[in-house]
Parts: C-alpha cells; sequence; structure tokens
C-alpha cells in the first residue's frame, strides 16, 4: 500500500485494489449490446481509461489489445460494472463442430459502499492511516493534503499471495466521487464481436471468428475470409469455415482443406475431417482424424500421415479411463493399436468389446472368449457367445456363457454353474433358468432358489412376488422370503 513518507499528519483515502480473474466461460453477445464511447459521461470515460490501462499492463502494452470503441454499464443493487471489448490470443473449442475465439469481454465490477465509513483520526488504530503519533487534539486537526490512490493487482489465482501489480495511480479528489470500497476487473471468453474500427461488415452476417487480424462470416449463405483492411483474402465460395490450431478448415462442396490466415492452401484434399473425434485425443497425441477416399488416418498439425492409408475405422479405446491404445479396424478385423510403441499389437480379432478395466469379450472365426489388455488369454476362444445378463446388478460383470448349445453363469474369472441351461436370463433381481422345457430360479451365486421343476415363472411387481405354475397350479412365492432360505 502506497503512503505518502513526507507527511506524518496525512490522512488517507481507502484503496481500490483490482483483481484480474480470467474465465473462460462462451457466451453470445452482439455488438448493439454495447454503447459508443461518444456518448460516456467523465466517470464512464475515466473507468474506460483505467481499464485500457490495466489491460495493456496485463498484456505487457501489446499493441493489439486496444479496447473497442464501445461500452456497456450494469448498474445492480450491490455492484457496479464496466465493460468492454478486446481482441487477444484465440481460445479453440474441444469438439468438431465449435470454432474458436479472440474476442475477450473486460469489465470492471465496482463494490458498492452501502455505509459510509469515517477513517480514525491519525494515531488510532484501524485501516487508512498513516504513520506518526500525536499527543493534542490541535495536532490532530491540524488538515493536511488527501491523496487518493488506485492500485491494479492480477490476481492470478484465488491465492492472494500471488498478485501483482499490474497498475499504480493517484489523485487529489477521490475516485467516482467516494462510492465504491473495491473494484475488480474480470477477463472472460466473449464469442465473437466485430470491432467497428476494424471491419465493415453488415450486422445481418453470421461471424464465426474474428480478431485483430481477419474476420470468417457468412455472406448469401457461403462464408468467406477479410483482412483488418477488408480486403477478401479466401473468396465467399466455403459451405463452412472453422478455426484450429493448425489452421482454417475449409468445406467447399464435399471436399475439406485447410489454408491459412492469408486463405493459402496447405494440406491436401480429405473426404471427412474428425480434428477432436475424442475430447482427449488432441491433447495426447496432437493429431487428427482424416478420411481419404473409403479409409482413414492420423494426421498431425503438420499434414503429415502417421498411420497408412488402410483403415476403415479409428477409434478411441476406452481402457482404465486414459488413452494409451486405438482401436483400428481393417478388412474385418479389429485391431488394438498401442500408442507409446506407435504400432499394431498381437490383438487382432473379428470381435473386441470392453469388459471391464481388466478385460474384454473378444472372437475369432465364430468363437468368443476373454483376454486381458495385454493380450493374456484369460477365458479360451471355445464358447458360442459371451453375452451379459441384462438388468442386474452385482460386485462383478454376470455373464452368460454359451458353448455346444448350453449355458453356464459366469462371473469374476469364475464359473458358478456347469454348461447345463438352455435358457439364462435376469428376473428382478435373480436369475431364471431353463431346461428341458422346465423352470427354475437361482441367485448370483449359482445357489438354487426354486428347483427346475416349473412350466412357467413369472414375476409379479406387486407385492415382489413370483408366480410358479406346475401342472396347472399356481403358488405364490414371496421372493425376499426365497434369498433368506
Amino acid at each position: 500500500m502506497s503512503r505518502n513518507m513526507n507527511s506524518i499528519n496525512m490522512k488517507k483515502s481507502f484503496l481500490f485494489t483490482v483483481f484480474l480473474l480470467v474465465t473462460f466461460f462462451s457466451f453470445s453477445q452482439q455488438i448493439n449490446e454495447y454503447r459508443p464511447i461518444s456518448k460516456m459521461n467523465s466517470d464512464e470515460k475515466e473507468m474506460y481509461d483505467i481499464l485500457q490501462k490495466s489491460v495493456m499492463a496485463l498484456l505487457n502494452n501489446k499493441p493489439t489489445a486496444k479496447l473497442f470503441p464501445v461500452f456497456k454499464i450494469k448498474d445492480e443493487k450491490k455492484v457496479f460494472v464496466f465493460s468492454s471489448l478486446i481482441y487477444d490470443e484465440p481460445y479453440f473449442q474441444t469438439y468438431d463442430e465449435g470454432s474458436g475465439t479472440a474476442t475477450y469481454t473486460v469489465s470492471l465490477h465496482f463494490t458498492k459502499k452501502i455505509e459510509p465509513k469515517e477513517y480514525p483520526e491519525v494515531g488510532e488504530s484501524g485501516n487508512g492511516t498513516g504513520y506518526g503519533t500525536s499527543s493534542t487534539r490541535s495536532e490532530r486537526n491540524y488538515k493536511t493534503p488527501v491523496e487518493y490512490y488506485l492500485s491494479v493487482d492480477y490476481a492470478k489465482s484465488g491465492n492472494s499471495f500471488q498478485d501483482r501489480t499490474l497498475l499504480s495511480v493517484k489523485k487529489d479528489k477521490p475516485y467516482f466521487d467516494n462510492k465504491f470500497t473495491g473494484v475488480k476487473l474480470w477477463k472472460s471468453n466473449g464469442g465473437n464481436v466485430v470491432n467497428p474500427l476494424l471491419y465493415k461488415i453488415d450486422k445481418e452476417n453470421y461471424v464465426s471468428y474474428v480478431d485483430n487480424e481477419i474476420a470468417i462470416y457468412k455472406k448469401d449463405s457461403l462464408f468467406g475470409i477479410i483482412n483488418s483492411k477488408n480486403k477478401v483474402i479466401a473468396p465467399f465460395k466455403f459451405k463452412s469455415l472453422r478455426i484450429y490450431k493448425m489452421g482454417i478448415l475449409a468445406q467447399e462442396n464435399k471436399t475439406f482443406y485447410f489454408i491459412d490466415r492469408k486463405g493459402i492452401k496447405i494440406s491436401k484434399n480429405y473426404d471427412k475431417v474428425e480434428v477432436n473425434f475424442n475430447q482427449r485425443f488432441d491433447a495426447v497425441l496432437d493429431c487428427f482424424k482424416v478420411k481419404i477416399g473409403d479409409k482413414y488416418t492420423l494426421v498431425n498439425n503438420n499434414f503429415e500421415e502417421k498411420l497408412p492409408l488402410i483403415y476403415d475405422k479409428i477409434n478411441f479405446f476406452n481402457y482404465k479411463n486414459v488413452l494409451t491404445k486405438l482401436l483400428l479396424e481393417r478388412n474385418g478385423k479389429k485391431v488394438i493399436f498401442d500408442i507409446a510403441k506407435w504400432e499394431e499389437t498381437k490383438m487382432i480379432y473379428d470381435f473386441i468389446e470392453v469388459l471391464d478395466d481388466k478385460e474384454m469379450i473378444v472372437s475369432e472365426d465364430g468363437k468368443f472368449g476373454i483376454v486381458d489388455y495385454d493380450g493374456a488369454v484369460i477365458l479360451p476362444l471355445l464358447n458360442d457367445s459371451i453375452n451379459y445378463l441384462p438388468n442386474y446388478s452385482t460386485k462383478g460383470l454376470l455373464l452368460v456363457v454359451r458353448k455346444n448349445k448350453k449355458s453356464a453363469l459366469y462371473v469374476n474369472r469364475k464359473f458358478l454353474t456347469e454348461f447345463e441351461y438352455d435358457t439364462i436370463t435376469s428376473m428382478f433381481g435373480s436369475i431364471k433358468v431353463e431346461k428341458n422345457k422346465k423352470f427354475g430360479l437361482i441367485d448370483a451365486t449359482g445357489k438354487t432358489l426354486l428347483p427346475l421343476e416349473y412350466d412357467a415363472l413369472e414375476y409379479i411387481k406387486k407385492g415382489k412376488k413370483i408366480e410358479a405354475t406346475k401342472n396347472g397350479t399356481i403358488t405364490s412365492f414371496d421372493l425376499n422370503e426365497l434369498y433368506k432360505k
């Protein structure tokens, strides 16, 4: 906190502390929400000046960090907000349909003074006092010049010890008639808003991206690009233009390719492009997926193909919720691809389905089994099918394994029954089994609840009953009581 060290009896005003909080929530806004700076009053002009100086200090006096010649105010019960707009480094979306944005809202959030506070006399304890002592009332009543300070700090995080001062100024009269107790500076992603000083774009035209150098917008149903001198650098012939780190993805009819910020083509033609086919994929591999003809490959940000063009599908392989493998498909085969080694593994099957974070169901030549993620066989590929038991919850995934037209119950690498049943189906917390057209009931451990001697079993939701039919006679069983036996 600054103090006048030359005056030992100086009174002080409160200290304005301005925090910069950077957030990245996106919201749409139009330039017509703002007013031109020519409409500002004296206080608003001073706020605009403070906002501009703070932003320039934060961005190291970057020449392009100029406020738009517009402002907006919001006067609430406890807070007064003064806002404008700037262009800064692009923020890119993490999904294919989105584009980037370089427009940011910068706002001063003033906290209103609810009850004015009188500052203590010099020599008394409390905020705002100066250095020195005083022993007589006449000395305490001695009037000295009052200096008013405004300090602008950048709060990098919620920890105030990491703050750094961006700007510190003083004046000989209160800031904004002493109406506020403090002010915070916010910077947030602001959609795509056109600076009228730079671009001459009709309001009815949709703008998908704009910064200090270029504006991408739609005119007569097609997209094009102009530069800050309002010269067309990419003609208005594109079905879509989306900006990414590696360039601007252009779609012309059914063909995709990338152009740079001067409108020059920088990649080959693609039939399909998926920049972020998984939101975490780009951060791990720094690649994106493209289709050329009827095959897929991965391309890096220099447009180099990182896989041979032989794959019918390329997918993220969700293994332990991390990206270490890919699931590829070629010539009807599913292939596990190791990212760290950047090569196909020996795990090549007709069918692959994730079972849990340790194992997967696979098939080859019509036979099914279970392997772990290193390829070790857990259940040999000798079975006709392996299926989840639907609508059933247990500590492990309950599976129905079928072989030679008979089914068995399997969980946690263990068979709970022999291959003796014609069918195994779930029945509201229990398991119905069938053998030779007779039905019975078992639990998730394979324990018999009702023997295999009934012609039909039906669950009655009201009362949680099982109605068992045998030789035309219906017997009702309480399902909870069956589990107690």
